[in-house]
């Protein structure tokens, strides 16, 4: 699922207002506005985009990096990149995690090769909270995927989102030995922080991992990163 859908599906849910003034059943009345949102803002979509703005990319995808995100819907591609068509290869589960979708990451680094493997957790995150308490009562299916998250129980949420995305990096380093130390691969730990917890900015991507690193101080000063962090 590509970003521009996931923007046209995050601003499409403002029309599920118009289900109060419905006369239809409840849940029909914001199924049909949401729906409508959807199409409404593709057709504006289609509007705008000429068909050669869909030509470098019709016939093959050539992404530079790979995206691992949450699928929180409060978490959205147009927060990292502007333009993510054929430039991101993006994969959304609860808790951006690798186990849960090792062969759609296994895609994008070994078959679209990637540059770049990013994993991206966020402040606020249920996956994280639920994982951190007691979720016996949940469906089997969601037990298996928040059984692959490997945080103390009770564990602060933000902590715990920062010991989830460097969890998911020493997993992806394992499997990708090969391609970081030939310098082919760089795996990236960040944190969307749209609570601003880590005190950057509401909304900010902070880099918390890179190839294993977690000294923010080197980090900061990594040749990757450089300059993009303001210093205290």
């Amino acid at each position: 699922m590509d970003g521009t859908f996931l923007l046209l599906l995050g601003t499409s849910l403002s029309y599920a207002k118009e289900s109060s003034t419905s006369k239809e059943p409840g849940e029909l009345a914001q199924a049909k506005a949401v729906i409508n949102g959807i199409l409404k803002d593709n057709s504006r979509f289609v509007a705008s985009h000429k068909s050669s703005y869909f030509k470098p990319f019709l016939d093959a995808q050539h992404p530079k990096a790979t995206v691992v995100m949450c699928s929180d819907p409060r978490v959205h591609i147009h927060a990292i990149s502007n333009a993510p068509d054929n430039e991101l290869f993006v994969i959304r589960n609860i808790g951006n995690q690798m186990s849960t979708a090792e062969g759609s990451v296994e895609y994008g680094v070994h078959h679209l090769h990637t540059s770049v493997l990013m994993f991206i957790g966020h402040s606020g995150c249920g996956a994280i909270k639920a994982a951190s308490g007691d979720y016996s009562k949940e469906s089997d299916a969601i037990k298996k995927e928040l059984d692959t998250i490997k945080i103390p129980k009770g564990t602060e949420n933000i902590e715990g989102v920062k010991i989830n995305v460097n969890n998911q990096v020493a997993e992806a380093l394992k499997k990708f030995d090969h391609e970081v130390k030939e310098g082919k691969l760089v795996v990236i730990g960040a944190i969307y922080d749209l609570k601003n917890e880590l005190k950057q900015g509401h909304g900010k991507l902070v880099i918390i991992n890179i190839n294993g690193e977690t000294d923010q101080t080197k980090i900061k000063e990594n040749p990757l990163i450089k300059g993009h962090y303001k210093k205290k």
